[in-house]
């Protein structure tokens, strides 16, 4: 009698040549249309200190894909041509957009969507589903346009500005706010653009995807989670302004400014961590306790 066999390989030898040839094929295609893109994207992340995180980013998301390979490696492979050409298509119109329109953003999101139909063509919709967060991870590395930075910033140092003239009132420091400034008796505050929190804004939101990232959260509860990182982040940003403002009233001027500014921003960078990293315990116990009562 013949023994089945039971670990039959699901693809042919042929099958994973072709695979291969296409993925080269692709590769090449990506590195001729992306390669001054790349470079200067690379250029932003070294000397853009908003986003910097972009120089590590890209191994975090390849280290969530090695980490999702088991589960990866046993969807069915179900490539899709007609819907992966589109998502290329549309690639390469919202690339010659930002190009004949001089907006890099443009050209680099246009990465992104590239890479997903590369996903779609070579193994289907479900890959794409369970690379979503990685592809949103390389997206939140893109520098914004200035022209939305702007609109961002302007609220967030006001913002900054109010919240802190409103703690300083209430620890007893007498206060007159005109604009970003925050004058008081021994000094003057400047609440200056890298003062409005964009930088820790856009670092908590990419912390946010990540942590989500090692959980089995419903999807609707990622989203809730990711988009309070702005709130937290906001708060956070505006606790360090007035802080330094405290600081600078109580004990002196040379505290807000160099080496100990740093130390502020760090310290309450790590405390919004902590504030994220409680909220995520506290969302997946919510729903450990809700699959339970199921």
């Amino acid at each position: 009698m013949a023994v089945p066999e039971t670990n039959k390989p699901q693809f042919a030898p042929t099958d994973n040549w072709q695979s291969i040839a296409c993925w080269s094929v692709l590769s090449a295609l990506f590195l001729l249309l992306y390669f001054s893109t790349l470079r200067g994207l690379l250029e932003d992340w070294w000397n853009d200190p908003d986003y910097s995180h972009g120089m590590i980013v890209p191994f975090v998301a390849a280290y969530i894909v090695f980490r999702r390979r088991e589960v990866m490696l046993r969807l069915p492979r179900r490539p899709m041509l007609m819907p992966a050409m589109a998502l290329i298509f549309v690639s390469q119109v919202v690339f010659l957009a930002g190009y004949f329109g001089a907006e890099f953003f443009l050209q680099r999101s246009s990465i992104v969507v590239f890479v997903a139909g590369m996903i779609v063509l070579l193994l289907g919709w479900n890959y794409l589903r369970h690379l979503l967060l990685p592809l949103l991870l390389l997206e939140l590395c893109i520098p914004l346009p200035a022209v939305l930075m702007n609109q961002i910033t302007l609220p967030l140092q006001l913002l900054a500005s109010v919240g802190a003239e409103a703690v300083l009132r209430t620890c007893g420091v007498s206060v007159y706010r005109t604009g970003n400034l925050l004058q008081m008796a021994r000094q003057t505050l400047n609440v200056a653009e890298a003062c409005s929190g964009i930088r820790s804004l856009v670092s908590l939101i990419t912390l946010a995807v990540i942590m989500v990232s090692f959980t089995r959260l419903h999807w609707l509860a990622r989203i809730v989670f990711i988009f309070s990182a702005a709130g937290v982040a906001i708060i956070a940003n505006g606790i360090r302004v007035s802080a330094a403002g405290l600081l600078g009233y109580y004990v002196g001027m040379r505290y807000t400014i160099g080496l100990w500014h740093l130390v502020e921003g760090w310290s309450v960078f790590v405390i919004a961590f902590l504030l994220l990293s409680g909220e995520l315990k506290l969302m997946e116990r919510i729903s450990h306790r809700g699959a339970r009562s199921i």
